[in-house]
């Protein structure tokens, strides 16, 4: 069963989207999804929906963005099981309401979505 983690990202959405981007741990960016935005220009499109709808009054709504993990066990689902996981948690999280980078990592000994 897999293993899920959310933190907000309140410093900057450029490096999540390079770090979890990365060719290396997406198998040369062939575990790469989004949805309404791309992923090449997705720290820009989440920027700019963030300096649209947040409010900078508020100063306990610090979060940019948020990093959903997905951990499975290891032999638990291929990547393409995982990615496909993945795909479907976040389209029924958020309801088309919000865009998304999903990446599938393979550069561990587990299965992993971010």
């Amino acid at each position: 069963m897999a293993v899920t983690k959310i933190h907000g990202i309140k410093t900057t959405v450029d490096k999540a989207i390079e770090y979890i981007c990365n060719p290396d741990k997406t198998d040369q960016n062939l575990y790469i999804s989004s949805f309404a935005c791309s992923p090449e220009t997705a720290a820009l499109d989440f920027k700019y929906t963030l300096d649209h709808t947040h409010d900078c009054r508020d100063p306990h709504n610090t979060n940019k963005a948020f990093h959903l993990i997905q951990a499975f066990s290891p032999g638990e689902v291929s990547y393409e099981e995982a990615h496909q996981i993945g795909k479907e948690f976040a389209d029924r999280l958020l309801e088309g309401k919000y865009s998304y980078v999903l990446t599938t990592h393979t550069d561990k000994g587990h299965v992993h979505n971010h």
